[in-house]
């Protein structure tokens, strides 16, 4: 008898809700803990994780609870923004505050998200000058717009993501401890899909079953072949990279059941997730004789990434593993 954590799921619907699906058990410690979060809007929330693990799916759920309530869910991605324009997205500006402004001002972000929630992604690469005035926000739930006289209340609740784990920032020096500690009083650790197998079948059913509807396909089952593949694959690029499989495979075929050859992953290039210490060399890499044109081939690699993903820059940026900033940085170079 499967347990009602189970049974219940979730997956992201439209913005602002979930819908019934169907996950694998050992989410249910996070989503509870999720939905615990949901009743104290006053607490801040770090989530980490790998690129594509989910970590939108569960501050969407931090964010509407269990009654998927339609309140505004005000996302920010903070590689995405040079440091003066994230200021003024976050707190908005008063008229005349700068030139090239709005002559009435505008609204920030946080303005947007009064009474739901502000989503602040990537926070690891917000620069270390707006640390502190992000950290003032937390502290007093108040701030100024940019050329602003006066106060305003933040009537939100604060959610944060991360790629890459914030405490080897602040090792680092490149992130404060008093912002980190203040950010992870509410805290969720989202593992790779490759240390939760059990997850890989069942969300590749609903998946394989949502598709197949959108699409008017007859896929209604994976057959045992498949499902061998899917498991023993180490799937990089986590749950979102498990989706888009799944929905190539509907797309590009219709049968009653997903087969191997429907299948868009190779397990034997997906290799170990680490090598052995004795085997640090990489000895199934083979470099060319002579000069190794490196700038080259990391232009040819992001090409082909762009190529991947239909010429989506943040796609491309999340299936490599860089903040949307280093790839724009990278394509200027081209």
């Amino acid at each position: 008898m499967r347990s009602n954590c189970v049974a219940e799921g979730f997956q992201v619907g439209e913005p602002g809700g979930f819908k019934v699906g169907i996950y694998a058990e050992s989410m249910c410690r996070l989503v509870e803990f999720a939905r615990k979060y949901h009743e104290d809007r006053s607490i801040p929330v770090l989530i980490e994780g790998e690129t594509g693990t989910g970590k939108e799916v569960l501050a969407r759920l931090v964010h509407s609870g269990r009654l998927g309530k339609s309140l505004p869910f005000v996302d920010i991605n903070c590689a995405a923004l040079s440091p003066g324009l994230f200021e003024s997205e976050l707190f908005g500006y008063e008229p005349g505050s700068f030139t090239g402004g709005l002559a009435t001002g505008k609204k920030g972000k946080l303005d947007l998200a009064g009474g739901g929630t502000l989503f602040l992604d990537e926070i690891g690469d917000l620069p270390l000058e707006l640390q502190a005035k992000l950290l003032r926000l937390v502290q007093e739930r108040e701030y100024y717009r940019v050329g602003g006289l006066t106060k305003i209340k933040a009537d939100i609740r604060l959610i944060c993501a991360t790629n890459i784990p914030l405490q080897t920032k602040v090792t680092a020096g490149a992130f404060r401890q008093d912002l980190f500690f203040r950010l992870k009083v509410g805290y969720l650790e989202v593992p790779p899909l490759r240390e939760r197998k059990a997850d890989i079948i069942p969300l590749a059913n609903m998946f394989m079953r949502n598709f197949s509807r959108q699409k008017s396909k007859g896929f209604s089952r994976i057959n045992p072949a498949a499902a061998e593949i899917l498991l023993a694959y180490r799937w990089p690029g986590n749950v979102r990279e498990l989706k888009n499989v799944i929905e190539w495979a509907v797309l590009m075929h219709d049968d009653r059941e997903i087969k191997p050859a429907h299948l868009s992953v190779n397990t034997e290039k997906s290799g170990p997730a680490r090598l052995p210490a004795d085997k640090e060399h990489a000895p199934g890499l083979r470099l060319p004789p002579g000069r190794f044109p490196l700038e080259k081939f990391i232009d040819e690699i992001i090409y082909k990434a762009l190529q991947l993903n239909q010429g989506n820059k943040a796609a491309t940026a999340r299936y490599l593993g860089i903040s949307r900033s280093r790839l724009y940085e990278r394509l200027k170079r081209r």
